[in-house]
């Protein structure tokens, strides 16, 4: 559990490198696939690369999560609640879920623990 001092209200996992989480991010113009940098109940952190200007910070989306292994993928509606600094090579873009069903929801904590147990949890 995130300690009293932490802003966050879930705990975020980072992917595996060797299986990643691939994220289809679909707005009302664009559609793109992107992997998770990380991921909790709460919401999603995506990579995209620098030209990736067309997203506009409180957008509403769609996403399709594609969580690896046995877990199934999920659709999710949510906001695009920060635009983190770009390099020349990426951005990190911070989606907030708003609606995930429950069985999204179910799969997405099973893979949030297997990923806390394996040490892969952001402090």
């Amino acid at each position: 559990m995130p300690t009293a001092n932490e802003k966050r209200k879930f705990i975020r996992v980072k992917p595996l490198e060797t299986e990643p989480v691939e994220v289809h991010l679909m707005g009302t113009t664009l559609l793109d696939i992107l992997y998770a940098n990380d991921i909790s109940l709460g919401g999603i952190g995506v990579v995209a690369p620098n030209h990736f200007t067309e997203w506009d910070l409180h957008e509403k989306i769609q996403i399709l999560v594609a969580l690896p292994g046995d877990l199934a993928d999920f659709m999710a509606r949510g906001i695009i609640k920060q635009i983190g600094k770009k390099s020349k090579a990426e951005g990190v873009y911070g989606v907030q879920f708003t609606e995930i069903g429950p069985k999204g929801k179910q799969d997405l904590q099973v893979y949030v623990n297997r990923m806390t147990r394996l040490g892969r949890d952001l402090k």
